[in-house]
């Protein structure tokens, strides 16, 4: 009985049945190996990442929570501004601790805390502005995918 590849000359190479699929074992030891190479190396970045950070990224959890639900359901324009305004903080929190592992989450993290910035000087003529905003992108966008 022959093995894939081997036809009876020289050394026999193992193989493992992967979907179907002749796979080398070597193959399949360095792609375990980079896996856990990559495990260890998330493990170790969070164990680094300070308490601080643990910290804020369960503050931003909660404020999302806690404010996404009455963001969805507002029509108040006071309540809805603070709702809104929670939710990019928390949204920015939380992109700020997955920066720690990923560098490009800041992006987004400076992205929600700058737009979150003017709702504190004015809630409700930035909310009513970002709100205008966003009709007006979905609007768009509803047109050019409806044609």
């Amino acid at each position: 009985m022959a093995m894939y590849g081997n036809n009876g000359n020289g050394s026999r190479q193992s193989y493992v049945i992967i979907g179907g699929y002749p796979v080398k074992s070597i193959y399949v030891i360095i792609f375990g190996l980079l896996v856990f190479g990559l495990v260890v190396y998330f493990l170790l970045r969070f164990f680094n990442i300070g308490l601080t950070m643990h910290f804020s990224a369960f503050a931003g959890v909660l404020l999302l929570i806690a404010n996404l639900r009455e963001l969805m359901g507002m029509g108040y324009t006071q309540r809805g501004s603070t709702a809104l305004l929670n939710t990019l903080v928390g949204a920015g929190l939380i992109c700020a601790w997955l920066a720690q592992f990923f560098v490009f989450f800041w992006l987004p993290a400076l992205l929600a805390v700058g737009v979150a910035t003017p709702l504190v000087l004015n809630r409700s003529g930035v909310y009513a502005a970002y709100l205008t905003t966003a009709q007006q992108a979905v609007e768009r966008v509803r047109r050019t995918l409806v044609r």
